[in-house]
């Protein structure tokens, strides 16, 4: 039963997501107080329930996909392959803001990139039309994808894990930040702040307006978070700024031009910058060293030749296995591993004297003093743990 729930909390976590983080304002603005948000709404008209139906039942199936995705790529062996890590002292505290921004701002280009290849005419209607049909799209828009759309969002997650070292607290961040902005995209209604407008923000961060004109115009504002991509291959509406300015004008009048906010932006360059400067991953101590196997008894020495890191066995706890070690001369339980980041080595792989096998495996720096072997054999998977010596 407990091997089952770790399947499914992650499905629920998704659903449950998606149905508070769009249902929450789509009650508010959409049920009870539309009138008082009256002057934020985009698009004057409304769409209709029909479309929120459409769009509830592609958004629950792509919930599906994504979710199923980060299943198997932390509940499989491809977890080996990933740079995900467990223990939060294996980098500075700061990386997990940091890991965070740098995920949001892949995350961002793979969605350009990709956002403009399902508008090529070819794909546009096998694919994308799904999510076009919502010309005014509202919090339930967010996930309504045709499903090989829904397949093609959800290849993010394994880029961002293959490139990246996250925690698991950041890629919760994660999950619910790109949600929370995607639900904003989609809003229907402009909820920014008076200031943005003539701050740093507005000229890096979409708005809801931008990602609606998308939908209202059918090109154009293919971003996701940012405006960058669009500026650069000047794909921005001619039209959005303006569009934005009149939005904010019947919000707070002929005064909301306010005085450019340069403090918030020097501030916040400040602390990226700072963070940027001591982000030095805390260089745990090398593999290089005697390590023993608590369990057998075993001991090993490791050492890095030409780039490649290698275990020498020297000895074991029992007399009679240590006369054999030396009649055989050198015996190398580990070969061939490479350092893929501080803490991860592999595609190596390891011999195992008593079964008389070798297999493949990945070696894991878990702690200063802490070193985990695993090592894959016919599907399954097994670890050992050794201690510096």
């Amino acid at each position: 039963m407990k091997d089952q729930f770790q399947y499914i909390l992650p499905l629920a976590i998704n659903i449950i997501r998606y149905f508070l983080f769009a249902g929450i304002p789509f009650l508010i603005f959409y049920i009870k107080f539309p009138d008082f948000f009256k002057k934020n709404k985009i698009q004057s008209r409304f769409a209709k329930r029909k479309d929120f139906i459409r769009e509830i039942l592609h958004s629950t199936q792509t919930t599906f996909i994504l979710a199923g995705v980060g299943l198997l790529m932390m509940k499989t062996p491809l977890i080996e392959y990933t740079q995900v890590y467990f223990n939060i002292s294996d980098q500075p505290l700061a990386w997990i803001p940091v890991s965070l921004i740098l995920a949001l701002v892949l995350h961002d280009t793979f969605f350009y990139w990709m956002h403009r290849l399902i508008h090529h005419p070819l794909l546009f209607k096998r694919i994308h039309l799904v999510h076009h049909k919502s010309v005014n799209p509202s919090p339930w828009t967010s996930y309504s994808f045709h499903i090989l759309e829904a397949i093609l969002e959800s290849l993010v997650a394994p880029i961002i894990l293959l490139l990246i070292p996250m925690h698991p607290i950041a890629l919760l961040l994660f999950a619910l930040s790109s949600f929370i902005i995607n639900v904003y995209g989609h809003l229907g209604y402009e909820i920014a702040p008076k200031w943005l407008r003539h701050s740093l923000f507005f000229e890096i961060l979409n708005t809801s307006t931008h990602h609606n004109y998308h939908h209202e115009k059918f090109n154009g504002n293919y971003g996701l978070y940012f405006r960058i991509w669009d500026r650069i291959m000047k794909t921005e509406h001619p039209d959005y700024v303006m569009q934005y300015d009149l939005i904010q004008k019947r919000r707070f009048g002929d005064d909301h031009q306010s005085k450019y906010n340069w403090k918030i932006g020097a501030l916040f360059l400040f602390i990226v910058s700072i963070s940027l400067v001591n982000i030095k991953a805390k260089s745990p101590s090398s593999i290089e060293g005697k390590w023993k196997d608590e369990k057998t008894g075993g001991i090993i020495s490791i050492y890095e030749e030409d780039g490649l890191y290698f275990g020498q066995l020297l000895g074991a706890d029992k007399a009679e296995h240590n006369q054999k070690i030396k009649e055989k001369g050198k015996i190398f339980i580990l070969k061939n591993f490479k350092k893929e980041s501080d803490t991860k080595y592999c595609c190596g792989t390891i011999f195992q004297p008593l079964e008389k096998r070798t297999v493949k495996g990945t070696l894991v720096l878990e702690e200063e003093n802490k070193l985990k072997i695993n090592g894959k054999y016919a599907g399954f998977t097994g670890s050992r743990i050794w201690k510096r010596m």
